[in-house]
């Protein structure tokens, strides 16, 4: 299984305690970020609609790449994660 660090941006800290970055596990994507929010309950209504998908606002970010958790990507040990909420306005 892999070892993945996921970084959050500011906005979803206070949900996790005010950390920065999490070691989560997981073979693919998908797994890892479900990891993350099995550490930190708080962040599945920030994170994923009531069908389970990942909201359409929220980024997830792959080693610098663009991904969807529909991807079934793969991890290796070491790769990181980034999830990123959109911020707009007018």
């Amino acid at each position: 299984m892999a070892s993945t660090t996921v970084r959050l941006p500011g906005v979803l800290r206070p949900a996790i305690g005010g950390v920065r970055e999490v070691v989560v596990e997981g073979t693919t994507v998908r797994a890892a970020v479900e990891d993350l929010c099995r550490q930190h309950p708080t962040l599945t209504v920030r994170l994923f609609d009531e069908d389970g998908h990942l909201r359409r606002h929220v980024l997830c970010v792959h080693n610098g790449a663009t991904t969807r958790l529909d991807d079934d990507l793969p991890l290796a040990d070491g790769d990181e994660l980034a999830i990123l909420p959109a911020v707009s306005g007018g």
